[in-house]
C-alpha cells in the first residue's frame, strides 16, 4: 500500500479513536479512575467534579475526532497533489492543534468549577 495513504488512514483511525473514546465521557459512565479521562487532583478528588469536567472535555474531544476524521478524509482526496511530508505536517497539525486548543478550554472550565 503507498506511503501517503497507509498514513491518511493513521490520522482517519486516531480521529474515530477519539471520538469512540469521547462519548462514554460525554455520557458519564467513567468513573474517577487513574487511566481514563480528564485526571488531575482537582478532579480525582471530587466526583461531582470529575464527571463535569470530563463530560465538558469529552464533547470538545469528540468535535476533535470529527475534525481529524474529515481533514483526514479531505487529504485521501487530496492525495495525489501532496507529498507524503506535507500529508504528515497537516495530519500533525490536525491532531496537535486542537488538543492544545481543549487543553486551554478545559483548564479554564476546571478553575470555573
Amino acid at each position: 500500500m503507498e506511503d501517503k495513504i497507509i498514513l491518511i488512514i493513521a490520522f482517519l483511525f486516531s480521529g474515530l479513536l477519539e471520538i469512540g473514546l469521547s462519548i462514554p465521557l460525554i455520557l458519564n459512565k467513567i468513573r474517577p479512575n487513574y487511566l481514563y479521562g480528564f485526571r488531575v487532583g482537582k478532579t480525582r478528588h471530587n466526583e461531582k467534579i470529575w464527571y463535569k469536567a470530563n463530560k465538558y472535555m469529552g464533547k470538545d474531544f469528540f468535535m476533535m475526532g470529527f475534525i481529524i476524521s474529515t481533514g483526514s478524509l479531505v487529504l485521501l482526496i487530496l492525495k495525489d497533489e501532496l507529498s507524503v511530508g506535507e500529508i504528515a505536517l497537516i495530519g500533525l497539525v490536525l491532531l496537535l492543534f486542537p488538543l492544545v486548543i481543549i487543553l486551554f478550554r478545559v483548564f479554564r472550565y476546571l478553575d470555573k468549577l
